[in-house]
């Protein structure tokens, strides 16, 4: 046993001896070495010339730090966890711009995949990214259809997609007042507005726009469901009738160029909610603020009724179907009207659709193209032929051009002369 210990340290002593002598010609690089709490590993180098060590914690960074750094993929202020450079040659690269894919199939551009770019492909122009519409300056992600993403904005929307928001975990989450007028990159709505997360992070971002379902069903597009995706058509929306500018999320149908704002689908006509203290389902309606019950017939009308009133959509005295206010606010909406899609493709007028909107004049009065009287409030409109409905009137022509004239069935027929002209 002695002998075999004593062969050890001779051993050991001529490797010590070995490397006194040839280890200042020889570059020894770490491949494993403990600091603390954490480590650092030595990874592949993601084609920087020097092998690189994964720190895995600030206090690391801060020790291997010379003043404030950026990753060299991002362009953002590094932090941990990220790749140092082991020649200390101010190479930085954030852990998860690291692992980024060179091809990104996004849930929110299915049309085609995100190619990861090192260089702009824009020598004359800058590159601003199609989600947080700030300056990007170094690697992008870019579509073939000219959509360009920071990495991060690609990364965390593809995240909030997928419904995994690890990075996001350690956020602070808060409602107080900011003292600029920050935005929201998902619905350009004012960050203060809703929860948010804090905007030390990067992303100025609402809560509850990391929680948007992926997809919408609304009364006001049947023909297909309305998709989350990035505003990249800038198409105007179809309950608002603005055109956002902004990049961020809209809900859109991209067979049909039909899109939603945020805000605009989370209060579109017509969600029927489950009440807890009443036996009938409440109705909510874009732009009332109180729930709505829905009266079938005359009967349940009149007892809810307080004297003749008007459907605050197209100022026509109301009937039943209708809803009616269930705080007794005096508001009243037709069935019909409020089921009455925001744009008609009207067989007899083919040019243009017909939008719904409030009456475009200053005296708040429009003639109708059909029957030729006054109308107040909501009315179909040509803006490109200044061509103005009812919207009655608009829907029962509709109805006589595809042959559907249930509406009519209650209404009697008569032969006699009338008084009038």
């Amino acid at each position: 046993m002695l002998s075999h210990f004593l062969i050890f340290i001779i051993l050991h002593l001529v490797i010590l001896f070995s490397l006194s002598i040839f280890a200042p010609k020889i570059k020894l690089f770490p491949l494993f070495i403990l600091l603390g709490e954490g480590e650092m590993e030595e990874s592949n180098n993601y084609g920087h010339q020097h092998p690189l060590l994964l720190i895995l914690n600030q206090d690391q960074l801060i020790h291997n730090q010379s003043g404030v750094t950026h990753c060299s993929r991002c362009g953002e202020e590094v932090s941990a966890p990220c790749f140092c450079c082991v020649e200390h040659c101010g190479f930085y690269l954030h852990k998860v711009r690291a692992n980024a894919p060179l091809k990104l199939n996004h849930p929110f551009h299915p049309h085609h995949p995100l190619v990861l770019l090192q260089e702009q492909p824009y020598s004359d122009t800058g590159c601003v990214c199609d989600f947080c519409d700030k300056t990007c300056t170094q690697f992008i992600y870019q579509c073939s259809c000219k959509l360009d993403f920071h990495i991060k904005c690609a990364l965390l929307t593809f995240n909030i997609a997928e419904n995994n928001l690890k990075e996001l975990e350690h956020v602070a989450l808060q409602d107080e007042e900011l003292k600029d007028d920050s935005k929201c990159f998902g619905c350009w709505e004012p960050l203060a507005k809703y929860t948010h997360f804090s905007p030390d992070c990067g992303f100025n971002l609402h809560d509850k726009c990391t929680e948007l379902p992926f997809k919408l069903n609304l009364e006001c597009h049947r023909e297909h469901p309305l998709v989350l995706q990035f505003n990249s058509q800038r198409l105007s929306c179809k309950i608002c009738c603005l055109v956002r500018t902004r990049r961020g999320f809209v809900y859109g149908c991209s067979p049909c160029k039909f899109g939603v704002h945020i805000e605009c689908a989370s209060q579109s006509p017509l969600q029927v909610i489950k009440s807890t203290n009443h036996e009938h389902p409440f109705t909510l309606f874009n732009g009332h603020q109180h729930p709505l019950f829905l009266m079938l017939n005359q009967e349940q009308l009149m007892d809810n009724q307080r004297g003749v009133t008007d459907c605050s959509r197209c100022g026509e005295k109301v009937s039943a179907p209708c809803f009616c206010c269930a705080e007794h606010c005096g508001f009243y909406l037709h069935k019909v009207c409020a089921e009455a899609p925001l744009e008609l493709n009207q067989p007899f007028h083919l040019n243009h659709p017909l939008l719904m909107q409030n009456a475009p004049y200053s005296s708040g009065m429009y003639i109708c193209n059909f029957c030729n009287k006054s109308g107040h409030k909501s009315v179909y409109r040509c803006s490109s032929c200044e061509l103005d409905f009812h919207i009655k009137c608009a829907l029962f022509t509709f109805n006589i051009a595809e042959n559907n004239l249930k509406e009519l069935d209650h209404v009697a027929l008569q032969d006699e002369e009338l008084a009038d002209d």
